[in-house]
Protein backbone atom coordinates (compact mmCIF):
# COMPACT_ATOMS: atom_id res chain seq x y z
CA UNK A 1 0.00 0.00 0.00
CA UNK A 2 1.13 3.35 -0.93
CA UNK A 3 0.36 6.76 1.11
CA UNK A 4 -0.31 9.86 -1.42
CA UNK A 5 1.71 12.78 -0.88
CA UNK A 6 0.02 15.94 0.17
CA UNK A 7 0.60 17.78 -2.49
CA UNK A 8 -0.56 14.83 -4.94
CA UNK A 9 -3.60 14.93 -3.27
CA UNK A 10 -4.00 18.79 -3.25
CA UNK A 11 -4.06 18.45 -7.42
CA UNK A 12 -6.43 15.88 -7.24
CA UNK A 13 -8.93 18.16 -4.94
CA UNK A 14 -8.68 20.78 -6.98
CA UNK A 15 -8.75 18.78 -10.00
CA UNK A 16 -12.28 19.40 -10.97
CA UNK A 17 -11.92 22.74 -11.47
CA UNK A 18 -9.39 23.06 -13.50
CA UNK A 19 -9.23 24.02 -16.66
CA UNK A 20 -7.29 24.42 -20.01
CA UNK A 21 -3.83 24.44 -19.58
CA UNK A 22 -3.61 24.20 -16.01
CA UNK A 23 -5.40 20.88 -16.59
CA UNK A 24 -3.15 19.70 -18.57
CA UNK A 25 -0.19 20.86 -16.41
CA UNK A 26 -2.38 18.53 -13.66
CA UNK A 27 -2.51 15.65 -15.75
CA UNK A 28 1.44 15.80 -16.43
CA UNK A 29 2.54 16.01 -12.87
CA UNK A 30 -0.09 13.47 -11.90
CA UNK A 31 1.28 11.23 -14.68
CA UNK A 32 5.18 11.80 -14.12
CA UNK A 33 5.52 13.08 -10.53
CA UNK A 34 8.63 11.93 -10.56
CA UNK A 35 10.00 14.27 -13.44
CA UNK A 36 9.10 17.14 -11.61
CA UNK A 37 11.76 15.89 -8.80
CA UNK A 38 14.59 15.61 -11.85
CA UNK A 39 13.60 18.48 -14.45
CA UNK A 40 13.88 22.33 -13.86
CA UNK A 41 10.65 24.59 -14.45
CA UNK A 42 11.85 24.92 -18.03
CA UNK A 43 11.81 21.55 -19.27
CA UNK A 44 8.68 20.66 -17.50
CA UNK A 45 6.93 23.90 -19.19
CA UNK A 46 8.40 22.03 -22.79
CA UNK A 47 7.14 19.01 -22.03
CA UNK A 48 3.47 20.67 -21.35
CA UNK A 49 3.68 23.38 -24.34
CA UNK A 50 3.42 26.26 -21.76
CA UNK A 51 5.88 29.12 -20.63
CA UNK A 52 7.56 28.97 -17.17
CA UNK A 53 5.43 31.28 -15.72
CA UNK A 54 2.47 29.48 -16.22
CA UNK A 55 4.00 25.97 -14.31
CA UNK A 56 4.58 28.96 -11.60
CA UNK A 57 0.88 29.81 -11.04
CA UNK A 58 -0.09 26.76 -11.25
CA UNK A 59 1.84 25.85 -8.45
CA UNK A 60 0.20 29.01 -6.58
CA UNK A 61 -3.13 27.80 -7.31
CA UNK A 62 -2.75 24.38 -5.48
CA UNK A 63 -1.01 26.50 -2.74
CA UNK A 64 2.65 26.85 -3.19
CA UNK A 65 4.83 29.77 -2.89
CA UNK A 66 6.33 28.68 -6.47
CA UNK A 67 7.89 25.42 -8.50
CA UNK A 68 10.94 25.13 -5.95
CA UNK A 69 8.24 25.01 -2.91
CA UNK A 70 6.05 21.92 -4.85
CA UNK A 71 9.20 20.76 -6.25
CA UNK A 72 10.80 20.07 -2.28
CA UNK A 73 6.96 19.06 -1.40
CA UNK A 74 7.07 16.13 -4.05
CA UNK A 75 10.44 15.30 -3.14
CA UNK A 76 10.02 14.99 0.54
CA UNK A 77 6.28 12.80 0.13
CA UNK A 78 7.14 11.21 -3.11
CA UNK A 79 6.54 7.23 -2.80
CA UNK A 80 8.05 5.37 -6.14
CA UNK A 81 4.79 4.73 -7.49
CA UNK A 82 2.91 5.88 -10.77
CA UNK A 83 -0.17 8.00 -9.41
CA UNK A 84 -3.24 8.21 -11.95
CA UNK A 85 -6.00 10.59 -12.22
CA UNK A 86 -8.57 7.59 -13.71
CA UNK A 87 -9.85 4.40 -11.39
CA UNK A 88 -8.10 1.69 -12.57
CA UNK A 89 -7.83 -0.54 -9.11
CA UNK A 90 -10.04 -3.10 -10.43
CA UNK A 91 -10.87 -5.19 -13.32
CA UNK A 92 -12.80 -8.22 -14.49
CA UNK A 93 -9.51 -9.72 -14.90
CA UNK A 94 -7.99 -9.53 -11.51
CA UNK A 95 -7.77 -12.51 -9.88
CA UNK A 96 -10.09 -12.98 -7.03
CA UNK A 97 -6.71 -12.90 -4.67
CA UNK A 98 -6.02 -9.67 -6.17
CA UNK A 99 -9.11 -8.01 -6.22
CA UNK A 100 -9.16 -8.52 -2.10
CA UNK A 101 -5.54 -6.96 -2.18
CA UNK A 102 -6.27 -4.09 -3.50
CA UNK A 103 -9.62 -3.90 -2.49
CA UNK A 104 -7.85 -3.44 1.00
CA UNK A 105 -5.02 -1.37 -0.07
CA UNK A 106 -7.44 0.99 -1.40
CA UNK A 107 -9.30 1.48 1.86
CA UNK A 108 -6.18 1.55 4.29
CA UNK A 109 -4.74 4.33 1.24
CA UNK A 110 -8.16 6.49 2.10
CA UNK A 111 -7.57 6.25 6.07
CA UNK A 112 -3.91 7.19 6.06
CA UNK A 113 -4.35 10.04 3.68
CA UNK A 114 -7.40 11.48 5.55
CA UNK A 115 -5.07 11.05 8.93
CA UNK A 116 -2.47 12.79 7.04
CA UNK A 117 -4.49 16.16 6.40
CA UNK A 118 -6.16 15.70 9.98
CA UNK A 119 -4.88 18.85 11.53
CA UNK A 120 -5.49 19.03 15.60
CA UNK A 121 -6.33 22.24 15.66
CA UNK A 122 -9.49 21.55 13.36
CA UNK A 123 -10.22 19.13 15.75
CA UNK A 124 -10.21 21.07 18.53
CA UNK A 125 -12.14 23.65 16.97
CA UNK A 126 -15.18 20.97 16.17
CA UNK A 127 -15.12 19.95 19.51
CA UNK A 128 -15.55 23.19 21.22
CA UNK A 129 -18.67 23.99 19.16
CA UNK A 130 -20.30 20.60 19.51
CA UNK A 131 -19.41 20.91 23.00
CA UNK A 132 -20.50 24.04 23.92
CA UNK A 133 -24.09 23.34 21.82
CA UNK A 134 -27.60 22.55 23.02
CA UNK A 135 -28.75 20.87 20.27
CA UNK A 136 -26.41 19.39 17.34
CA UNK A 137 -28.49 19.28 13.81
CA UNK A 138 -26.94 16.91 10.99
CA UNK A 139 -28.07 17.76 7.43
CA UNK A 140 -26.93 14.79 4.92
CA UNK A 141 -28.52 13.00 2.19
CA UNK A 142 -28.05 9.72 0.44
CA UNK A 143 -25.05 7.95 1.48
CA UNK A 144 -24.25 10.11 3.52
CA UNK A 145 -26.72 10.38 5.15
CA UNK A 146 -26.18 6.40 6.13
CA UNK A 147 -23.09 7.86 8.15
CA UNK A 148 -25.31 10.23 9.73
CA UNK A 149 -26.96 8.49 11.48
CA UNK A 150 -24.20 6.69 12.70
CA UNK A 151 -22.93 9.53 14.09
CA UNK A 152 -26.45 10.53 15.38
CA UNK A 153 -26.74 7.40 17.85
CA UNK A 154 -22.92 8.31 19.29
CA UNK A 155 -23.60 11.75 19.95
CA UNK A 156 -26.75 10.85 22.01
CA UNK A 157 -24.92 7.60 23.35
CA UNK A 158 -22.11 11.08 25.08
CA UNK A 159 -25.06 12.92 26.27
CA UNK A 160 -25.95 15.21 23.46
CA UNK A 161 -28.81 16.32 21.87
CA UNK A 162 -28.13 15.34 18.28
CA UNK A 163 -30.90 15.28 15.41
CA UNK A 164 -31.07 14.01 12.20
CA UNK A 165 -34.03 13.09 9.31
CA UNK A 166 -33.19 11.80 5.46
CA UNK A 167 -36.46 13.81 4.55
CA UNK A 168 -34.74 17.64 3.46
CA UNK A 169 -38.45 18.70 4.71
CA UNK A 170 -37.89 17.68 7.94
CA UNK A 171 -33.95 19.52 7.94
CA UNK A 172 -35.83 22.51 6.60
CA UNK A 173 -37.78 22.13 10.33
CA UNK A 174 -35.17 22.00 12.02
CA UNK A 175 -33.36 24.98 10.61
CA UNK A 176 -36.43 26.73 11.55
CA UNK A 177 -36.15 25.55 14.76
CA UNK A 178 -32.16 26.32 15.52
CA UNK A 179 -30.32 29.03 17.11
CA UNK A 180 -27.06 30.56 17.26
CA UNK A 181 -26.40 27.97 20.57
CA UNK A 182 -27.18 25.30 18.61
CA UNK A 183 -24.59 23.48 15.98
CA UNK A 184 -24.76 22.26 12.27
CA UNK A 185 -22.79 19.08 11.41
CA UNK A 186 -23.38 19.09 7.35
CA UNK A 187 -21.57 16.04 5.64
CA UNK A 188 -21.42 15.62 1.52
CA UNK A 189 -18.85 14.20 0.01
CA UNK A 190 -18.64 16.07 -2.96
CA UNK A 191 -19.88 19.52 -0.92
CA UNK A 192 -21.95 20.39 -3.59
CA UNK A 193 -25.18 18.58 -2.52
CA UNK A 194 -27.90 21.03 -3.41
CA UNK A 195 -30.05 20.50 -0.01
CA UNK A 196 -27.37 20.64 2.83
CA UNK A 197 -25.20 23.40 1.34
CA UNK A 198 -28.78 25.41 0.99
CA UNK A 199 -29.21 24.45 4.40
CA UNK A 200 -25.39 25.23 5.48
CA UNK A 201 -25.97 29.17 4.23
CA UNK A 202 -29.05 29.40 5.90
CA UNK A 203 -27.19 28.23 9.47
CA UNK A 204 -24.65 30.87 8.29
CA UNK A 205 -27.55 33.94 8.18
CA UNK A 206 -28.77 33.06 11.27
CA UNK A 207 -25.14 32.52 13.19
CA UNK A 208 -25.36 28.90 13.72
CA UNK A 209 -21.96 27.44 13.51
CA UNK A 210 -21.31 24.50 10.74
CA UNK A 211 -19.03 22.17 11.11
CA UNK A 212 -18.87 20.32 7.50
CA UNK A 213 -17.35 16.91 6.48
CA UNK A 214 -16.27 16.79 2.65
CA UNK A 215 -13.80 15.43 0.62
CA UNK A 216 -13.48 19.14 -1.33
CA UNK A 217 -11.81 22.25 0.48
CA UNK A 218 -12.90 24.15 -2.28
CA UNK A 219 -16.20 23.22 -2.52
CA UNK A 220 -19.20 25.21 -1.59
CA UNK A 221 -19.84 23.38 1.64
CA UNK A 222 -16.18 24.47 2.84
CA UNK A 223 -17.15 27.79 1.53
CA UNK A 224 -20.14 28.22 4.26
CA UNK A 225 -18.68 26.14 7.35
CA UNK A 226 -16.75 27.82 10.05
CA UNK A 227 -14.80 24.51 9.86
CA UNK A 228 -14.14 21.73 7.70
CA UNK A 229 -12.96 18.22 8.27
CA UNK A 230 -11.47 16.79 5.41
CA UNK A 231 -11.35 12.91 3.72
CA UNK A 232 -9.01 11.55 1.39
CA UNK A 233 -10.27 9.42 -0.89
CA UNK A 234 -9.83 9.09 -4.64
CA UNK A 235 -13.53 7.61 -5.54
CA UNK A 236 -15.15 9.78 -8.34
CA UNK A 237 -18.41 11.72 -7.82
CA UNK A 238 -19.87 9.34 -10.56
CA UNK A 239 -19.41 6.12 -8.93
CA UNK A 240 -20.85 2.24 -8.25
CA UNK A 241 -21.33 3.53 -4.63
CA UNK A 242 -19.35 4.64 -1.32
CA UNK A 243 -16.71 2.40 -0.80
CA UNK A 244 -13.52 4.20 0.57
CA UNK A 245 -15.26 7.25 0.86
CA UNK A 246 -17.57 6.26 3.43
CA UNK A 247 -14.80 4.55 5.19
CA UNK A 248 -13.05 7.63 5.28
CA UNK A 249 -15.79 9.67 6.44
CA UNK A 250 -16.55 7.12 9.41
CA UNK A 251 -12.95 7.31 10.27
CA UNK A 252 -13.05 11.17 10.31
CA UNK A 253 -16.44 10.77 12.42
CA UNK A 254 -14.98 8.49 15.21
CA UNK A 255 -12.02 10.20 15.63
CA UNK A 256 -14.21 13.40 16.54
CA UNK A 257 -16.38 11.64 18.57
CA UNK A 258 -13.16 9.72 21.10
CA UNK A 259 -11.71 13.50 21.40
CA UNK A 260 -15.41 14.78 21.84
CA UNK A 261 -15.65 12.16 24.67
CA UNK A 262 -12.57 13.23 26.34
CA UNK A 263 -13.56 16.58 26.31
CA UNK A 264 -16.38 15.97 28.43
CA UNK A 265 -15.51 13.17 30.22
CA UNK A 266 -17.45 13.07 33.29
CA UNK A 267 -20.72 13.41 31.02
CA UNK A 268 -19.61 10.30 28.51
CA UNK A 269 -18.85 7.70 31.12
CA UNK A 270 -22.54 8.63 32.89
CA UNK A 271 -24.76 8.12 29.75
CA UNK A 272 -22.67 5.42 27.96
CA UNK A 273 -23.07 3.69 31.44
CA UNK A 274 -26.41 4.57 31.16
CA UNK A 275 -27.34 3.34 27.97
CA UNK A 276 -24.94 0.36 28.31
CA UNK A 277 -27.58 -0.75 31.17
CA UNK A 278 -30.67 -0.07 28.98
CA UNK A 279 -29.65 -1.83 26.75
CA UNK A 280 -28.41 -4.97 28.69
CA UNK A 281 -31.99 -5.03 30.24
CA UNK A 282 -33.49 -5.91 27.16
CA UNK A 283 -31.32 -9.23 27.16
Amino acid sequence: MNITPKCILQIKRLYPELTGKYKDIADYILANPEKIIRHKVKDIAGDCNCDDALIIRFCQKIGYSGFSEFKMSIATGFLPVRLDIADKEFSPEYSFLKLKRNFLDNNLKALHDTLGHLEEETIKQAVQILSRATKIYLFASGNSGIVAEDIEIKLMRLGFNAIFHQDAEFSKIFMGLCNPDDAILAISFSGETASVCGLAAIAGKKGVPVIAITNYPNSRLTGLADVTLLTASDEKIFRLGPMTSRIAQYYIIDFLIINLALENMERAEEYIVRTHEMIRKDK
